[in-house]
């Protein structure tokens, strides 16, 4: 369809007559004549196609960028379309597969272009236009039926409503002269192809972008190589300024020299057989000396466990054997000079304390878990809830592990001189922080 329908050079002049452009506005009072007329000449060719008009308009609107001129070009495409649709009768359907717009959009250009010319009909044009799918029976509508049914008069066939876009003065915009000169350059051409040229003008604004950016990373490589050669020359100047002062010690003597020791006395320093008892003498009046454990309060040593996994495989050798920490960590020398008992510290951290309280209630039950001194389990304190337990050695690491599964908690192995633990049992701290 969109190659059957074509346009003589009487039917294009008309259409410029029914348009009713305002010539002294366009033309800024005829100065700009000559341009706009050169450029109406290569856009409407006569014998032309709507197919090919309609890559001229869409030609037209990919090279208008500013936005007065892109509006002035989709007015003058709508108002086409409106000429086309009352003076070639063709249907909606086939106006929109030859204009290549969809026909529900189609629908609003062309009641609006009614509607501005017979206000009065708006409700029942605004039903004809209404296409919401392809088995719409308005799509087979075409200007002779609405004319019988709303009884048109002459006003859409002899002239477009006034525009304020009739009026617009175009050509006073620079960039309308560009685009005057590419559109009489490519338009004028018998082969013109759209497609081609949509093709070239993305392939060379993808160049610009590229361009660009290569621009940029020479300038931002640029600038990086300044800034580190500056910095190096700030540096070597400021090493420059520096001075290094020495004490002058003039009074100090440089001739003076120590005596060196006298090693063959070391050598041959021998002992007799009275002084060599009396040695022995001496060390024997120390064996009957008792050494006294010193009282040290110096912070317990303490090891952090990931894991309860890292707990020791058996409590009854547990004061015997090395930590994970000490084999792996310190390589074996970690001091436990200050203590060689093992506790257990958990600190956990309870959105709920309430509810970790009764949970590890119920915990000391299951494991038969007593107190150390006189001190409640579960005693509130500023912050949090307080546990001074005996764990029976048998439950320890399946009581620890239960422990450390309800909230997020840290567990500690600390080496204490407060006193062995009771038989079959270690001492287990928790410390419940309200959060």
């Amino acid at each position: 369809m969109k190659d059957k329908v074509s346009y003589s050079a009487e039917q294009l002049k008309d259409f410029s007559q029914w348009l009713g452009l305002n010539y002294d506005a366009l033309t800024w009072q005829g100065r700009y004549e000559v341009d706009f007329n050169n450029f109406w000449e290569a856009f409407f060719i006569a014998e032309q196609s709507l197919g090919q008009l309609v890559q001229r308009f869409q030609y037209a609107l990919l090279h208008a960028q500013i936005g007065p001129l892109n509006s002035w070009f989709s007015w003058l495409q709508n108002s086409f379309i409106s000429y086309t649709f009352v003076h070639k009768k063709i249907t909606v359907l086939q106006l929109s597969e030859a204009v290549g717009i969809s026909y529900d959009s189609l629908g609003l250009i062309l009641r609006d272009f009614f509607i501005e010319h017979y206000p009065e009909y708006e409700e029942g044009l605004s039903e004809k236009f209404q296409m919401a799918n392809m088995i719409s029976p308005n799509l087979s509508l075409t200007y002779d039926e609405l004319n019988e049914l709303f009884e048109f008069d002459s006003r859409a066939v002899k002239k477009n409503t006034s525009s304020i876009l009739s009026s617009m003065e175009v050509t006073l915009y620079p960039e309308w002269g560009a685009l005057n000169k590419r559109m009489q350059k490519d338009l004028f051409q018998s082969n013109f192809n759209f497609s081609r040229i949509k093709t070239n003008l993305s392939f060379s604004r993808q160049l610009k972008v590229l361009r660009e950016i290569l621009f940029l990373l020479i300038v931002g490589i640029g600038l990086v190589y300044l800034i580190q050669k500056a910095n190096k020359e700030w540096e070597i100047s400021i090493l420059e300024k520096i001075s290094i002062y020495e004490p002058q010690l003039e009074w100090l003597d440089k001739t003076l020299s120590f005596k060196e020791s006298d090693t063959n006395s070391k050598k041959n320093f021998e002992l007799s057989a009275g002084e060599l008892d009396e040695v022995e003498n001496k060390e024997s009046k120390l064996d009957g000396l008792v050494f006294k454990d010193e009282v040290r309060y110096e912070e317990e040593s303490d090891v952090t466990l990931t894991s309860w996994d890292a707990l020791p495989k058996d409590f009854d050798v547990v004061n015997l054997e090395q930590s994970d920490y000490e084999e792996h960590g310190q390589r074996g020398y970690r001091d436990s000079r200050y203590g060689n008992t093992k506790v257990y510290r958990v600190l956990m951290r309870s959105v709920d304390s309430i509810k970790s309280k009764e949970r590890l209630n119920t915990l000391l039950e299951k494991y038969k878990v007593t107190r150390v001194d006189n001190v409640k389990p579960g005693k509130s304190v500023p912050g949090g809830i307080y546990y001074n337990l005996y764990v029976p050695r048998e439950y320890l690491k399946e009581f620890i592990a239960q422990v450390m599964d309800f909230d997020e908690a840290s567990l500690y192995e600390s080496r204490t001189r407060t006193g062995r633990n009771p038989p079959g049992k270690n001492k287990v701290f928790i410390w419940v922080k309200n959060i």
